[in-house]
């Protein structure tokens, strides 16, 4: 890929964002991680990101907040929410912020798909 995604991946399971990063990275993206959505704000608003991948339930604010907060203070920039929460306010409420909204457990194939397309 000539101009790798540069995608943050925010989840209080630290281990499903590891995760996630790892196949990003074979891929082709450049990944970072965050564990909360206090440190994927700050991670966010101090780099130049292409992706944000956040799960809907975090400690503090939701998936959901979080990336209506980075579009008020940030350009342009793809974002997913993924959630094992699958009811009809989680998936609007993710759609209002201006994100994709998938299912967990998370169809890796799909999202790579999604990041590399910007489409489900």
């Amino acid at each position: 890929m000539a101009n790798p995604r540069r995608v943050l991946i925010v989840d209080d399971n630290v281990d499903l964002a590891d995760n996630i990063a790892e196949i990003l990275q074979l891929d082709g993206c450049v990944t970072e991680v965050a564990g909360s959505g206090e440190e994927g704000l700050e991670k966010a608003l101090g780099a130049d990101l292409d992706v944000i991948v956040t799960d809907y339930r975090l400690p503090g604010i939701s998936g959901a907040v979080f990336i209506e907060r980075i579009r008020k203070q940030r350009g342009s920039f793809l974002a997913v929410v993924i959630s094992a929460y699958t009811d009809d306010e989680t998936i609007r409420e993710a759609r209002e912020a201006g994100a994709t909204f998938m299912p967990k457990p998370v169809d890796f194939k799909a999202l790579s798909h999604w990041i590399q397309t910007g489409s489900a």
